[in-house]
């Protein structure tokens, strides 16, 4: 009984060590640590679209090798139990079986091609599954920027309504003095309507992101991920972003490896007037339907055959040589388009680390207006209590206050996710 429940134990334990950590921590509604470093392991482990690209990849890896396995032979055996009746005579049951090995000898060079086409089809596979991730990582690492910028954006909302909240009080203690009227009220009131509108838009906002983003991540749209409170930007980006050319040609090299097969293609269609040579052995055991009794060996119908098949299709000659044209045109629009691209992709690299040179400059120029805003807002409510502002006055500061807040979370936002959108471009 003792060594039945161990054993149980055992099997158990094996179960759940063989179970992926993150489908652990989903079932056991742990919090599941999202952060920006791991967020490519977490695709490459649960996105759907990227595990299908890698499966893809797999299916393709598996039918290489071709060329050694087209001279392996290829065995072909039948049998059969007939009932006949030849001509007056009595109805007989007969049997009727044999087999024949063929080996291939010579196939006019398409199973080298054929080889090599399969080949570059793994390559594809291969920088499909590249391309794929890529896209999931800029898609995700954007929509994760956004909810650390929402989460901030949201934070900010409530600190101006606490804000919006202090003016009002400021208001009807003035009113209360005789120094201020029922409209300074009124305005703190709508400015208050109006934050309360933008805060739950945002949490709205932000409850959608965070739903599409689990599900990206291949979690459950309600599962408890964790992200970083504060979104920071980096000084050293540029030394994170040096590259070289190799590094984003996936990008566009599956319209050269397209190209390589179209014209593999091309030159299999043009072999069709080439001979294919094979040798093959067989016997095969006759029933009388089939064949008379050989003389002098009554009952004996048996033929074994040894040799060489030399044989050429002419059929469609015309039509492959049409095929081939077709195939190298399409060849060159695959390469045409390559060339394209990878024009187009080195112009958007350098457009983008522009962009983050001059997105990393504004953020410290919002960084310094913030300190402007501060002083501001704190000068005007001093003058407010003191009478020599007023409401809209007190609005306006409150307001610079905020925009400068919230311009400085867009500028991050911004500059992370164009950083992440290079570093997507190069697969890390």
């Amino acid at each position: 009984m003792t060594k039945s429940i161990l054993w149980r134990l055992a099997f158990v334990a094996g179960a759940l060590m063989a179970v992926p950590q993150g489908l652990l921590a989903k079932d056991e509604g742990a919090v599941v640590e999202v952060k920006f470093e791991n967020l490519k392991s977490l695709l490459e482990e649960r996105n759907a679209r990227v595990r299908a690209a890698s499966l893809e990849k797999e299916a393709a890896e598996s039918r290489r090798g071709s060329l050694g396995r087209s001279f392996l032979p290829r065995l072909e055996i039948h049998g059969a139990q007939e009932a006949f009746k030849i001509d007056q005579t009595d109805w007989r049951t007969e049997p009727t079986y044999g087999a024949e090995l063929k080996s291939n000898l010579y196939n006019g060079g398409k199973d080298r091609v054929e080889s090599d086409m399969r080949s570059i089809e793994s390559e594809r596979r291969a920088v499909v599954r590249e391309q794929v991730l890529s896209e999931e990582l800029r898609s995700a690492r954007t929509r994760f920027w956004e909810l650390i910028a929402g989460k901030e954006r949201i934070d900010l909302l409530d600190s101006m309504l606490k804000i919006n909240s202090q003016n009002l009080s400021s208001a009807e203690r003035r009113i209360r003095s005789g120094v201020a009227t029922e409209s300074d009220r009124v305005e703190f009131e709508m400015k208050a309507v109006d934050l309360k509108r933008d805060l739950a838009e945002a949490r709205l906002k932000q409850e959608n992101t965070y739903r599409q983003f689990a599900v990206a991540l291949g979690f459950d749209a309600k599962a408890k991920l964790r992200l970083p409170e504060k979104m920071e930007h980096n000084h050293d980006f540029e030394d994170m972003l040096k590259h070289e050319a190799k590094d984003h040609e996936f990008l566009f090299r599956d319209d050269i490896l397209r190209g390589k097969k179209a014209e593999l293609a091309a030159s299999k269609e043009r072999r069709v007037w080439l001979p294919k040579v094979e040798a093959f052995a067989g016997y095969k055991r006759f029933n009388e339907r089939e064949e008379e009794s050989t003389p002098g060996s009554p009952g004996r119908r048996d033929e074994t055959v040894l040799g060489l098949r030399l044989s050429i299709q002419t059929d469609d000659l015309v039509g492959s040589r049409r095929e081939a044209v077709a195939l190298n045109k399409e060849a060159a629009a695959d390469f045409e388009r390559a060339e394209f691209k990878r024009r187009e992709v080195e112009a958007h690299m350098e457009n983008e680390v522009s962009e983050l040179r001059f997105l990393h400059d504004q953020v410290h120029d919002a960084e310094v207006n913030i300190a402007r805003a501060e002083r501001y807002y704190k000068m005007t409510q001093s003058e407010y209590a003191r009478g020599v502002k007023n409401s809209p006055d007190v609005l306006g500061a409150s307001e610079k206050l905020f925009e400068s807040r919230s311009k400085r979370i867009e500028l991050i936002r911004e500059f992370q996710v164009a950083k992440s959108h290079v570093l997507a471009k190069l697969g890390r």
